[in-house]
């Protein structure tokens, strides 16, 4: 097999930079496998692997695309949308990204038509909203913007249940696989807390609740440092470590003195891999809050289970149900978040046995359900089923794609959403011709 795994690569600071880079050693062992990143000379080579412009991708080449809901995804996006592939979809919603591609680009009209293509006259109004940037965070999470990748793709691949789960719903007649994400640590087996604390120059003697990843707005980080401030009261040696960079736009300063964490704050920047799993060993909790959630798996939560740690995460996200339960410690986001969080927490950090039970029962279970080479032996098989049926199902696509940009297709667009308000999604119509012969001119 011929794949064209199209995605950023490191150094970019996209996580699913990383998450690739990680598949390729594996993935090149049973397949010929290129890159296509949008400069690579700005990437880190990887031995076997040839690295390819969007303008130099192979033709024969499967494509695999990996999507993000962030601006650093948008030429994977404009490529899914142009040529049909397989399309893993590490974020359900991809709103933040058409947005860039629209609004921010000044293609207000284009933000707009897409939103009614989704969501009709109800997407109409909330993409006003949106587009005037009066939704907040909660309202483009509830619209995930993503029929074109759905209906463009040979087969979608999902990273959680909540994904997979919904793509099979929304495209019944596309191969749709549930591929749990991976872990990848590449210090393993994992330093022990002592000796990660070394490396790091972090306290020996410190209770420390760790934040991994880069800090951004959705990581409910003010109730973070307000529960952290408080428990310090009664374990002074607590500290709130950011294990990574802090959004240039996140007024983290202003969030700390308004907690009066004082000194307990530590932000490390963005670190190795090899650093970046130490400060996951060398926490006592780790904290993974997310709300609202765009559907995505975190891969340092995948991390922060293998190495053995207990992780709080958000109740009722995908991250959350993914686990059996046991796995990890949901923290209910509604009301009394505050409050349930500072409960756990302490319990937690008195009981130390607890955290340890815990952490053993992640481990394990990762280490058993997120094999590396075992997921890419999944992807494998599902790319030789969606190969099979690519010629057939191009064929489908081809008969829509001809239609795009004319008024015929106008009015298809407009009979999709009103097919899927009345739930008839999925089912012929039939009024394929009544619609050609109404946009045919007079």
């Amino acid at each position: 097999m011929k794949l064209a795994v199209w995605s950023p690569l490191p150094p970019s600071p996209s996580g699913i930079a990383d998450y690739v880079a990680e598949t390729l050693p594996v993935l090149r062992e049973h397949a010929d496998v290129e890159v296509v990143v949008e400069d690579p000379e700005a990437v880190t080579p990887i031995d076997g692997v040839a690295l390819r412009r969007p303008d130099a991708c192979s033709a024969d080449a499967l494509p695999l695309y990996q999507l993000g809901n962030s601006p650093a995804h948008a030429y994977v996006y404009r490529a899914a949308l142009a040529r049909p592939g397989v399309s893993v979809l590490h974020d359900w919603s991809l709103h933040h990204l058409v947005l860039c591609e629209t609004v921010e680009r000044g293609d207000v009209t284009g933000y707009l038509r897409e939103m009614r293509r989704g969501y009709g006259e109800t997407g109409t109004f909330v993409g006003r909203q949106v587009a005037r940037a009066l939704g907040g965070t909660l309202l483009p999470a509830l619209f995930p913007l993503n029929d074109r990748i759905l209906e463009g793709s040979l087969g979608i691949v999902g990273l959680t249940r909540f994904v997979s789960a919904r793509a099979r719903c929304r495209a019944p007649e596309r191969s749709v696989l549930h591929l749990p994400h991976h872990l990848a640590l590449p210090l393993d087996p994992p330093p022990t807390r002592e000796a990660a604390r070394a490396a790091l120059g972090l306290p020996a003697d410190a209770l420390l609740v760790t934040c991994p990843g880069l800090a951004t707005v959705s990581k409910r980080l003010p109730v973070v440092l307000r529960v952290v401030a408080r428990l310090r009261r009664l374990h002074p040696r607590l500290r709130l470590v950011i294990a990574g960079g802090v959004d240039a736009d996140l007024p983290l300063p202003a969030w700390a003195d308004q907690a009066g964490i004082g000194d307990g704050l530590v932000v490390s920047g963005r670190q190795t891999l090899a650093d970046f799993e130490r400060h996951l060993a060398a926490a006592d909790v780790v904290c993974l809050l997310r709300f609202p959630s765009h559907g995505e798996m975190s891969g340092a939560l995948v991390r922060a289970l293998g190495v053995g740690r207990p992780c709080l995460v958000t109740a009722g996200t995908p991250a959350a149900d993914e686990f059996p339960e046991g796995v990890v410690v949901p923290v209910d986001p509604g009301r009394h978040e505050e409050a349930e969080l500072e409960a756990l927490l302490l319990r937690l950090l008195d009981e130390p046995a607890l955290g340890e039970r815990i952490g053993r029962l992640a481990a394990a279970h990762v280490r058993t359900h997120h094999d590396l080479r075992a997921t890419i032996g999944r992807l494998l098989a599902f790319l030789e089923q969606v190969q099979g049926r690519a010629p057939a199902l191009l064929r489908l696509l081809d008969a829509d794609r001809a239609l795009a940009g004319t008024l015929a297709g106008y009015f298809a667009e407009e009979v999709r959403w009103a097919a899927r308000d009345l739930g008839l999604a999925g089912i012929d119509l039939g009024v394929g011709p009544l619609l050609r012969d109404l946009a045919r001119p007079a």
